[in-house]
């Protein structure tokens, strides 16, 4: 069913946040080492990581009716104030994506059109859960339902912006971080940064990289917005500063270069051994 239901007309692009994904998948594919290439090239064929990294989100409408609850698995709901507890009703919600279909990515038995679908699956979580906004939650939707505003850097005057406070971390400061430049060439510009660290970044466990993005959706964005306290929702459009948007983008760059190396490193250990 699921199969036939991915054949039908093409669907709606959801393209935000496409191109952190990509940005995520690329970074993971430059670190591949020949067997897990090798592996990936076996299940994907000619679709690279940086392609497979957006499908989930391309696919989004179908993949609800398919995989009912899917829609909820690009996330984990864990309250920014009081206990850092998941929220995962009937277990749709992005770690519990993320271990099941590691599982069947690692299960070398499994269908190959299973496989495929998992490989796609976590490819896309591992980038979700970098994402901090994407592990915290303060009763808005994961800063859904915070309208936002930036003030001009060199005139301070404020300008209406559409997005939410979710969409600027998705968008807006990945296209700041990214700048002018391709996804490769973005991508090469990370590796070269962090080569001294991908041991280091890539120890640990997907709850713990869950964990280590709350924290950061605490700390920064969050409890850097204009007026944020705990248990009080905002009111009206909150004007961001720019020491905000700064800080938020280099916090992207960390968090796109440390999902790849990670996405990397998992790819190496779940299909990529003999």
């Amino acid at each position: 069913m699921l199969l036939v239901v991915l054949g039908m007309a093409p669907a709606q692009v959801w393209a935000w946040g496409a191109e952190g994904h990509r940005i995520v998948g690329q970074v993971a594919e430059d670190l591949l080492d020949a067997r897990t290439r090798a592996a990936v090239r076996a299940l994907a064929g000619q679709e690279s990581l940086a392609d497979l990294a957006t499908w989930m989100d391309e696919e989004r409408p179908r993949l609800s009716h398919a995989l009912p609850g899917s829609s909820a698995w690009h996330y984990d709901d864990i309250p920014v104030c009081g206990t850092p507890i998941v929220r995962c009703n009937h277990g749709d919600c992005a770690s519990k994506a993320l271990s099941h279909y590691r599982e069947v990515l690692a299960d070398r038995s499994a269908d190959p059109a299973q496989r495929l679908l998992a490989l796609r699956i976590v490819v896309h979580l591992v980038g979700d859960i970098h994402q901090p906004l994407h592990a915290a939650d303060h009763d808005d939707r994961g800063g859904n339902d915070v309208q936002i505003a930036f003030s001009e850097s060199r005139t301070g005057r404020r300008r209406k912006h559409e997005h939410s406070l979710h969409s600027a971390w998705d968008v807006d400061f990945v296209r700041d971080a990214v700048r002018r430049a391709s996804v490769s060439e973005f991508s090469a510009d990370l590796i070269a940064e962090h080569a001294r660290e991908f041991n280091r970044i890539g120890a640990g466990s997907s709850d713990g990289w869950i964990s280590e993005s709350h924290a950061v959706a605490a700390r920064v964005a969050y409890g850097h917005l204009p007026g944020f306290a705990c248990g009080l929702k905002p009111q009206g459009v909150l004007f961001l500063p720019r020491e905000y948007r700064q800080e938020a983008v280099q916090i992207v760059r960390d968090r796109l270069a440390t999902a790849g190396i990670r996405l990397a490193r998992l790819l190496q250990t779940t299909i990529g051994q003999p």
